[in-house]
């Protein structure tokens, strides 16, 4: 089965762009992900990628508003479709609303990403966040690359709970 996630690319008046630090996940942990999560059953990815931004960082997108720009398919160790979303207009101040899965939130300029990203930010990081729709593959063959803490060369361990 393939799962679907949506990713939400929020700027500020900087062009920096809000990460959350993840923790508790199982899969992840202590890595910078963009607000995001998985697609609910009968649920548009727009509308999905709306309620995440609203759950995860407390900020409301018009699901109509939100441009698709760049799609990941995932094969590492389950199937993955990932949609990630430039939202141009939003409303609210974003703040951690899920204390329990993530430890802090921060802008960062699209040139100075924390050293532990995960691979939707680094397919994105790829393309310079492009606002043109682009497409990318991760899978056993790149995955470590993507993963890597690049402060220290090390590799992530995966762990990832499909549940």
């Amino acid at each position: 089965m393939t799962r679907q996630a949506v990713f939400v690319v929020l700027r500020n008046d900087k062009n920096e762009i809000l990460l959350q630090k993840r923790k508790n996940t199982k899969y992840l942990d202590d890595y910078w992900d963009m607000p995001s999560g998985h697609i609910e059953l009968g649920e548009s990815i727009r509308d999905a990628t709306a309620r995440e931004t609203l759950e995860e960082v407390g900020v409301e997108v018009n699901p109509e508003d939100l441009k698709l720009i760049h799609i990941e398919q995932f094969f590492v160790d389950s199937n993955y479709v990932n949609y990630t979303f430039e939202a141009n207009s939003w409303r609210g101040t974003p703040r951690v609303c899920e204390p329990d899965k993530c430890s802090a939130i921060g802008w960062f300029a699209i040139e100075a990403l924390p050293d532990k990203c995960v691979n939707a930010i680094r397919a994105n990081e790829a393309t310079g966040f492009s606002s043109e729709l682009t497409w990318s593959i991760t899978d056993t063959s790149n995955y470590d690359e993507l993963v890597t803490d690049r402060s220290r060369g090390q590799k992530s361990s995966l762990s990832r709970n499909d549940s």
